[in-house]
């Protein structure tokens, strides 16, 4: 959290900060100016009124992490304001709740074992095009600024990249990140529609804190802002093989914590949270001031959540809510300036991509595994999705439909069956009752049945 400084001298109301500020914003307009270009295999058939596109999306964000969503240990005012404007789908699941495959699945709309990327640094298969080629081969200007973390895939021929000596993919920090489109947006190609895909970099380093959880707290009148221990901490240990292996491996890392040191670890994953929420804002408000703003579509998503104690875990990589469900809005000022909770229908990252071809009126690939959010988004009458599924080469594969979440895990029998609508903290595992053995039976069956019609490109590595 930023913490005002005063002013050294009355000469220094222009600061260090701000000296950098500007330069960094001179050299990136100088950058967009001289690399704009004439548009190429530029579409005629786009409309002048093709919408802008922007997928806007952080790492490592729980929905569980949102004060728009009831969490009173944050406060993310920028996050909320765009909730309030869009359609914010509350039942919102990744397709693998790690980030190569996460975001490998987002910008080809495949499944992890179909994309090739079913474990982190597992190289994209080639022949399949990504969002960025796709819309930009459709007349569309795309931009990449920030984390993108697809391996294998070069983003040279997919999207116009900002230089940055770091990192030759433009990873860089938050705070560039949100200069770089602010000097993008103002120095543009306006004879086309823009697709910019902005990877805020956190919350992710959250995971780094809990090095120092083990200390107590340093902040003695900040003590009452700590969370209590979850309404989970004390879960069903009834678990699969692989998470008891999990668990006892946290516990071993965490067994001296006390509640103090647990609520430690979570007050620095929501401060984490809430600087990104500013970088969010800054963003939000480049955007508002401009003349782009009325038509341009915003996805808001992240790709996995973070366990921040919940079910007594840390990081991602599991199937439970608070590492698989994740926060997805869709706004569009020109269409309607105040949003709606959707909380009936199941969306996956899978859904972005052809989202993004729906709007700009431009034939998706074949085979995308997603379906366009726009008739959701537009009150259209649509037939959806009946279960969401999700990947992991860890842990095995999830099944969610309008009330149950099932779980098939890798070498062991144990599965996993929660009554979301009954239990969303997911503390009682149905699997273990007889009365609900119909219901194992018929999610069991469907997990089969979908795994049936994917081209499994990686089912070697799949098949623990």
């Amino acid at each position: 959290m930023e913490h005002n400084q005063p002013h050294q001298t009355s000469i220094d109301s222009f600061s260090r900060r701000d000296f950098l500020k500007a330069s960094s914003f001179l050299s990136l307009a100088t950058f967009f100016k001289e690399s704009q270009g004439a548009p190429n295999n530029a579409n005629r058939s786009l409309s002048s009124q093709s919408p802008n596109l922007i997928f806007l999306n952080l790492d490592q964000l729980s929905h569980m992490a949102l004060s728009c969503h009831g969490n009173s240990y944050v406060n993310t005012p920028n996050i909320d304001r765009l909730a309030e404007r869009s359609v914010n789908f509350s039942k919102s699941y990744t397709p693998d709740p790690i980030c190569c495959p996460a975001r490998a699945s987002w910008a080809t709309s495949r499944f992890p074992s179909e994309n090739n990327v079913v474990k982190n640094n597992r190289p994209l298969r080639n022949d399949l095009p990504d969002y960025g080629q796709w819309l930009g081969e459709n007349g569309y200007q795309t931009l990449h600024i920030g984390k993108w973390h697809v391996p294998g895939r070069s983003l040279d021929n997919s999207f116009q990249l900002v230089p940055h000596s770091s990192h030759p993919q433009g990873e860089y920090g938050d705070n560039l990140i949100a200069l770089s489109f602010e000097a993008f947006l103002n120095n543009r190609d306006k004879r086309r529609p823009f697709f910019a895909q902005i990877g805020l970099m956190n919350p992710h380093d959250c995971g780094n804190a809990a090095r120092k959880a083990k200390h107590s707290f340093p902040f003695e009148e900040l003590k009452h802002q700590l969370p209590p221990y979850p309404p989970n901490f004390n879960y069903d240990k009834r678990e699969p093989e692989f998470l008891k292996k999990m668990h006892n491996g946290l516990i071993k890392f965490t067994e001296d914590w006390t509640e103090e040191n647990w609520g430690h670890q979570a007050w620095m994953y929501y401060r984490m949270v809430e600087m990104v929420d500013a970088n969010v804002g800054y963003i939000l408000s480049i955007l508002e001031s401009s003349s782009d703003y009325e038509n341009t579509v915003i996805i808001f998503s992240s790709d996995h959540g973070d366990a921040n104690g919940y079910h007594r875990m840390l990081f991602k990589d599991n199937f439970y809510d608070t590492s698989s469900r994740v926060p997805t809005f869709v706004s569009f000022p020109k269409a309607f300036k105040k949003g709606r909770i959707d909380d009936s229908h199941l969306v996956s990252g899978l859904d972005f991509f052809p989202t993004f071809c729906d709007y700009a009126g431009i034939k998706p690939p074949d085979d995308l595994k997603g379906k366009s959010l726009k008739p959701l988004v537009e009150n259209t009458a649509v037939q959806w999705r009946k279960y969401l599924h999700a990947q992991s080469k860890v842990q095995g594969r999830m099944v969610v439909d309008k009330q149950y979440k099932y779980i098939r895990y890798y070498g062991s029998s144990t599965r996993q069956l929660f009554d979301l609508l009954n239990d969303p903290y997911e503390t009682k595992n149905l699997a273990f009752d007889a009365r609900y053995k119909s219901h194992c039976k018929r999610l069991e069956n469907e997990i089969d049945r979908h795994e049936a019609t994917l081209e499994n490109v990686a089912s070697e590595l799949i098949n623990v």
